[in-house]
């Protein structure tokens, strides 16, 4: 995953995890991880999460280098939003959003969605 990708998953994470107006522990882990990752310092960390939290559009111009790396963020981002058990409607509307934004046709949309959910499931089932 190349570095502008990075970057562009955690902006599109750390959206998603404010869509709700709410950041889970859950949601807030994955977001570290990721900051850590892509090299964004704690303070810069909290005024993104504040900018996200005030619905500002940190996804909005999200892209990625290629159209592979566009499915698996979005589905790394649907685990992401089902990690803390369910996916709230503003979520979901995020979530198809981004779809759209990434042009991934609604049928192939689906399968992604699908396959995200699998995923947070069994990662949710690991944890028990």
């Amino acid at each position: 995953m190349q570095d502008r990708d990075k970057l562009d998953l955690f902006k599109a994470a750390l959206a998603l995890a404010a869509a709700d107006q709410q950041i889970t522990r859950a949601e807030l882990g994955i977001l570290e991880g990721l900051a850590a990752k892509v090299g964004i310092g704690q303070k810069s960390f909290e005024a993104m999460k504040t900018a996200a939290l005030r619905g500002e559009g940190l996804a909005d111009k999200v892209c990625f280098s290629s159209p592979e790396m566009a499915r698996k963020a979005l589905e790394l981002l649907v685990a992401e939003a089902r990690i803390d058990g369910e996916i709230s409607e503003p979520e979901r509307r995020l979530l198809v959003a981004l779809a759209e934004r990434l042009k991934i046709a609604t049928e192939e949309f689906l399968t992604i969605y699908q396959a995200g959910i699998q995923r947070a499931d069994e990662l949710r089932a690991r944890r028990k």
